[in-house]
């Protein structure tokens, strides 16, 4: 039997399972993402075994990066890829599938044989030369038929494992690059500080003092509290212990000069010790990134600029919304198309998130939202519009991994009823107060950027009445952690949004941030978030009686 690039036939829902996979990965990077790829990927096609692995030329071995196999994780070893179905992959740079009897062709791999498999299924991961970095392969102890509808889903994650492991390998060589040039950094430009095991500065180079504008003699014996902002000191005093008990720190914060200026800064730090061990200060590595910072800035002020500067008037509705980006610049989005031809009538609402965050996410975004925008001016149904979004951006972003989430909202003052576009984003929550309930806006649909031939369907409510409340979020909400590593969850968003029912429409928005900054405090974000909370005035009809 030859190697076929074709896909297992057991795959029952290819959208359940794109989503499985995409919602498995989303929010993860690193030996995290790949330990979630190879578990949802094994999980979703139904296969005993799958694994992601970085080749190695020099040895022509395969490093295991994660290894999942019938509920278990295994990683970081090695095996020759000689007489394996992974040395096709390699050298073929195609996807290969073995259907069947995957042993009477590879008798000699020890893997195979000792797992009893019978199929495989494997695809190169490339760079952006084509040149092989690894393989993200699948395999069976049962037949694994064709299904041409699992490439594409098989080629979407082989490219987001590729483009992980592209990260990560840039950022070793960036990591190596810093330890070699590291000593002529500490006599030259770089910021040095070495505190006490008290944590009180010991002593300070010229670059450091030259920073933030203070002579050695108003450093030295200070806490370095005294030179934070205030969030970076708030995140210095809870995280303090867990900081200088740790090698090889980093992370980044705000200092203030004598002159009053802020300036961002990345801090490499790690304990140092005598002879026996005993810990006697921490040094401090510290860079200066206002430059690196200002261009970010700038695009964050650009970013922010395209967001809604007003909140939106429709007869009967009280409308907020808002975007805080962990970084200068984020992924997430939100927007209010209002029908030019009946402005107080109808409005389009429309939230979004982009995977990861940053200047990628941003750019993404901001095409996002000049194709809905445009798509949107032209009338029409909104399904329309979100199937000409989607196909616009697979070409953008299929070959990157990267994809979008959004929810999109039309609330109509004249009609009786509601009516939304899913496209892989968490549904929207409805809360009545009523009889005190939520429920969810669900209904199928892809993420955008995913599968150019997906067609969006509008969804479809009763009309909300007065007092009821739409809240359309992203899941940095409900996924942010405490110190203890607890999500914040959807729960606690509820009771939030209940016990503030009664307030306009922004003090709701700010009561969740506020909230959420409480119960996260002293840890650092990292995710985006955003919310838009609509509520049924007055003006809108109102079927029941309640009071606060």
């Amino acid at each position: 039997m030859e190697a076929t690039p074709v896909i297992d036939s057991r795959m029952q829902d290819e959208n359940a399972i794109l989503r499985s996979l995409l919602e498995g990965t989303a929010t993860v990077t690193g030996k995290h993402f790949f330990r979630a790829l190879v578990e949802n990927l094994a999980i979703a096609v139904k296969a005993h075994s799958a694994w992601v692995t970085e080749y190695v030329p020099a040895t022509r071995q395969l490093h295991a990066l994660a290894f999942w196999s019938n509920g278990h994780i295994s990683e970081d070893f090695f095996i020759e890829i000689a007489g394996t179905p992974c040395e096709k992959v390699i050298e073929s740079t195609e996807i290969i599938h073995y259907p069947n009897n995957i042993l009477r062709l590879y008798p000699q791999d020890i893997l195979l044989k000792e797992f009893t498999a019978q199929s495989y299924l494997g695809a190169p991961l490339l760079d952006d030369a084509g040149r092989v970095l690894g393989n993200l392969a699948v395999f069976d102890t049962h037949p694994m038929p064709e299904e041409p509808h699992l490439l594409a889903v098989f080629k979407i994650f082989a490219a987001r494992a590729s483009a992980e492991l592209q990260r990560l390998q840039a950022e070793a060589n960036v990591y190596k690059s810093e330890e070699k040039f590291r000593r002529i950094i500490e006599t030259t430009g770089e910021g040095f500080v070495l505190m006490d095991k008290d944590l009180h500065v010991a002593d300070a180079n010229e670059a450091f003092c030259k920073m933030i504008g203070y002579p050695p003699s108003q450093i030295v014996g200070r806490s370095p509290l005294d030179f934070a902002s205030e969030d970076f000191r708030q995140f210095l005093n809870v995280n303090m212990a867990e900081l200088f008990t740790n090698h090889h720190k980093e992370f980044e914060g705000t200092l203030v000069a004598k002159s009053g200026r802020s300036i961002p800064v990345r801090i490499y730090g790690d304990i140092l010790k005598n002879d026996r061990g005993e810990t006697i200060g921490y040094m401090n590595f510290v860079s200066d990134l206002t430059r690196q910072k200002k261009s970010l800035v700038l695009a964050g002020e650009v970013q922010r600029n395209l967001l809604p500067r007003n909140r939106p008037k429709v007869k009967g509705f009280d409308i907020a919304g808002r975007m805080d980006s962990c970084d200068e610049i984020g992924g997430d989005y939100f927007d209010y198309w209002v029908d030019p031809h009946r402005p107080d009538s109808r409005i389009h609402i429309v939230v979004g998130d982009v995977t990861g965050h940053g200047a990628e996410a941003a750019l993404l975004m901001t095409a996002a939202r000049a194709i809905f925008r445009l798509e949107a001016s032209k009338g029409g149904d909104m399904a329309n519009v979100i199937n000409a979004m989607n196909r616009q951006l697979v070409q953008d972003v299929l070959d990157t991994g990267r994809f979008m989430t959004l929810f999109c909202l039309q609330i109509d003052a004249q009609a009786d009823q509601l009516q939304w576009v899913r496209a892989g984003h968490s549904p929207a929550l409805l809360y009545t107060p009523g009889n005190d309930t939520f429920t969810e806006l669900k209904g199928e649909g892809m993420a955008l950027g995913v599968d150019a031939a997906y067609p969006y369907q509008v969804h479809r409510a009763p009309a909300i009445a007065c007092g009821q409340i739409i809240a359309i979020g992203t899941d940095g909400i409900w996924e942010a952690l405490n110190r203890q590593g607890e999500p914040y969850g959807m729960d606690r968003l509820q009771h939030i949004i209940r016990k503030n029912m009664h307030r306009q429409t922004p003090k709701i928005v700010d009561s969740v941030y506020d909230d959420l900054n409480r119960f996260a405090y002293g840890v650092k974000r990292v995710d985006d978030i955003t919310l838009v909370i609509i509520k049924a005035t007055d003006e809108a009809p109102c079927p029941w009686d309640w009071s606060i």
